[in-house]
């Protein structure tokens, strides 16, 4: 039976905030918003999250789109597939990143995660405070804010995931970005007779029992809203695939050392790019 991994919350969270505080740059470090991202989100930003992902989930569930401001935009299309001699038609949902970010941080890999030409209604502040039990204004700040640390934690190189409850889970890692979604939301959605059955649904599946960290090749992520710093070890590779490809390496080439894969730290600094920063996310 394999061993199950466990994640680890390191370094405990009071380290995480200091992390995300030694991100900004010294012109940022005012307590008071909307100078400071940090300061706009808390101590709010789990139970505002929470709203947005209960948003974005009805919405989808009416098969009505949204655009969340500077993170991106959730849509519902119609697909279809033929399984065997059967053609099955199911709605998908789809994200697509803002353009900010994508211009920033070059998150060019995944094709299907760029913006389209489909404009969507913006997410209602309104609506979303009312649910948070904050102002709209507390919204406006905290997503801002949440968006404003993320962009800083992808361009000093950190996997980041916005965890959405029940919804998903958006992740960074490096220039790549994934949008996967929860089995109990596309069963609702696209129905559990087709989730059976169409493959393009079960590659965008996560389960919520899995840690998030196990998603990335490192094993180390930033979660958010929470900022949590999650890890897990990762599995060796296994011993008979390896003598199978230093056999062929040997044919081929000859034996090679094995290069040792350095680990990955958190950076204490970042460049002063808060002009740059303010200038992306008006964009949207």
């Amino acid at each position: 039976m394999a061993e199950e991994l466990v994640p680890l919350l390191e370094p405990p969270l009071i380290e995480v905030f200091l992390d995300l505080w030694n991100m900004l740059p010294d012109n940022m470090h005012s307590l008071s918003p909307p100078n400071n991202p940090l300061a706009m989100c808390l101590p709010d930003q789990k139970s505002v999250w929470d709203a947005v992902s209960v948003y974005i989930q009805e919405h989808l569930l009416l098969h009505q789109g949204v655009r969340i401001p500077a993170l991106g935009s959730f849509d519902v299309v119609p697909k279809w597939v033929k399984v065997g001699n059967e053609t099955i038609i199911f709605l998908k949902p789809v994200f697509y990143m803002a353009r900010n970010l994508i211009v920033s941080h070059n998150l060019m890999d995944n094709k299907e995660y760029l913006p389209g030409h489909k404009e969507l209604e913006p997410l209602k502040f309104g609506e979303v405070a009312a649910a948070a039990s904050v102002s709209w204004k507390k919204v406006e700040g905290c997503i801002q804010g949440t968006m404003s640390l993320i962009s800083r934690c992808v361009g000093k190189g950190e996997n980041i995931a916005l965890v959405l409850m029940d919804v998903g889970v958006l992740l960074i890692e490096g220039t790549k970005v994934q949008m996967k979604f929860y089995y109990e939301f596309l069963e609702v959605l696209s129905g559990k007779e087709n989730l059976q059955k169409v493959p393009q649904l079960m590659d965008v599946v996560v389960s919520r029992l899995e840690p998030v960290a196990s998603l990335t090749f490192s094993g180390r992520v930033i979660i958010f809203p929470k900022f949590e710093m999650e890890s897990v070890p990762k599995p060796p590779p296994r011993r008979g695939h390896l003598k199978a490809h230093d056999g062929d390496k040997q044919k081929k080439e000859g034996a090679l050392p094995a290069l040792r894969q350095g680990k990955k730290e958190i950076h204490q600094s970042l460049d002063h790019e808060d002009h740059e920063m303010e200038e992306n996310m008006s964009v949207l």
